[in-house]
Formats: C-alpha cells, structure tokens, sequence
C-alpha cells in the first residue's frame, strides 16, 4: 500500500522521534516565558473608582485613607493575563503629578513607595498610569460649566481654557523619568482620560450634557478633554513614554447616552467616573490594544 507523500513525511518523522526517545537521547525543550512585571500608579481613574460604586476601600499598598481604590478594573483584568503578573497597584483617588496638600500620595510618592517595596525595579516591564485630571481641576471646570447657562457657555470656555493652561505646566517628563529611574528596562504607558458627555449628534443619546449641563457646556467640556489628552500625549512621547488614547472607546457610551458607562446619581463621590463596565470594556481594550502585553514577555 502507497502513501501519499505527506503521510510519508509524518511516517518518517514520528519513526526518528521514537528512535530518539527509545535512545535516551534528550529532546530539546521549548524556552519558558516568564510573565511581564507590572506595576500601576496614578489617580481614579488608574484606582477603579466607581467600579463597586457606592463600595471603595483603602488601597493596601499604602494602609492609610489617603490612599483610596475602588473595585475589580482594567489592572486586574490586565493581571487576569497569562502574559502579566502585577507585582503592586499603587493608585490612589486625587493622586497628582504635582505638589499636594490633602496628602494623599502624588505620582512619585507612589513610585517611591513601589521601589521602597521592591515591587517597582529593573525587572519591571510595564507600567502604567492615569495623571494630570487632578492638577488641572477637573472638578472645578464640570461645576464651572455646569453653573453656565450662556448660550455659547462663555464661563464654561474660560474655565476649561485655564484647565489647558494648566495641562501645559504638568511636569509629565519629570514623572516619567522618576519612574525610569526605579525601572531602567519598563515599558511606561500614560493612559488618557474618556470624554465624559455625549454630544447631540449621537444616535444613543438621550440627553446631551446628560442633564449635568448644557450640550454647549458639554461640547465644550468634551474639546476641553481632547486638548487635555492632546497635552499629555506630546509630552509622555517626548519623554519616551507611550500615551493610550481610550477616548474612541467610550465613544456612544458617555454620561446623556442610552448606554452610559459612568456612574451619575446618589452616589456623588464617584460622579464622573467609569462604572465596571467603564473599566472592563473602555480602558482594558484600549490598553491590551496599545500595549499589546504577549510582547513584552521574556524567554
């Protein structure tokens, strides 16, 4: 009986296998690939807050009510991957690149604390931050714009203008290379933030500005996130950081759409932050998209 030529090959091949097995003789053995450290820094929207809304809970990492994370997110979905192993999530709620007097740990107190435990070093290889909402009043500009009820929202322009004056002065270089200093080989990614209003020409909308403010407000808010983002980025680039951009997928699912990824309501602290599916469905795509983690393992 004839076999075809393939079957042939695979005849002759497993024949020389089993030959080298039946001699003792060793087979060579596949390099394995040790997990990506990971650490992550940063503000709220870097600590889950909202994910368990109205639940948040003091960030272990820290032991103090300085420093509070909220639930599950995109970091433990991130961690959930073969290819990742987190080694210290060290977010806090209000956490900002500059000087702080509510004390709660700013960006590079974070990574200090990352390096002091050992968790933050020359064997990491990722890390990854939210940072800069905070320093430029985030939340001074939504009730700025949401007080503003002039037809162009005047009051709500100037006040997300200042917020990008602001953005300007955010010391990103200097927070990237602190962080580079305790981890020489990481690959660090600034995460942006979403826009948080749905605009009138949405086809989930149902309220623009959502009933927070006018949808001149909101419009105006939402240029004022894409001119944040748009700082961030040039600066984290510049400073050989990566910036991920998670704006597109939030896009139909802002606070005002039939479909909103934000929590809104009784439970005011987490106002304006991604709900679960917030974390799980807008920043962990977006990371895993741009990080693209599987690459950054080691052999």
């Amino acid at each position: 009986m004839q076999f075809p030529s393939a079957c042939r090959r695979s005849a002759a091949a497993f024949a020389a296998v089993t030959a080298v097995i039946l001699s003792g003789a060793s087979t060579p053995a596949f390099a394995a690939q040790d997990p990506v450290k990971y650490v992550n820094l940063g503000d709220s929207f870097s600590a889950g807050w909202g994910s368990l809304a109205p639940t948040a809970a003091v960030n272990p990492a820290f032991g103090s009510p300085a420093c509070l994370h909220g639930g599950p997110d995109d970091v433990a979905l991130l961690d959930q991957l073969q290819s990742v192993a987190l080694t210290g999530d060290y977010a806090c709620a209000g956490a900002t690149v500059g000087a702080t007097t509510s004390g709660i740990p700013t960006i590079a107190q974070q990574a200090a604390k990352a390096s002091l435990d050992g968790a933050l070093n020359s064997t990491t290889g990722l890390v990854t931050l939210t940072a800069g909402g905070n320093d430029v009043n985030f939340g001074q500009i939504i009730a700025a714009c949401a007080a503003d009820t002039s037809p162009q929202a005047t009051g709500c322009q100037a006040a997300a203008a200042y917020g990008v004056q602001l953005a300007n002065g955010v010391d990103v270089a200097g927070t990237v290379g602190t962080i580079r200093g305790y981890a020489a080989n990481a690959k660090i990614a600034w995460l942006g933030y979403p826009r948080l209003f749905a605009t009138a020409g949405e086809s989930t909308t149902v309220i623009a500005g959502g009933g927070v403010m006018s949808a001149a407000a909101a419009a105006v808010f939402d240029k004022g996130t894409d001119q944040l983002n748009a700082v961030l980025a040039a600066k984290a680039r510049s400073a050989g950081a990566q910036f991920v951009d998670v704006a597109t997928k939030f896009n139909g699912h802002e606070i005002g759409s039939s479909g909103s990824w934000f929590n809104l309501g009784q439970y005011t602290q987490f106002n304006f932050h991604p709900t679960a599916d917030g974390y799980s469905k807008g920043y962990y795509p977006a990371m895993v998209s741009a990080i693209k983690p599987a690459q950054l393992v080691k052999g």
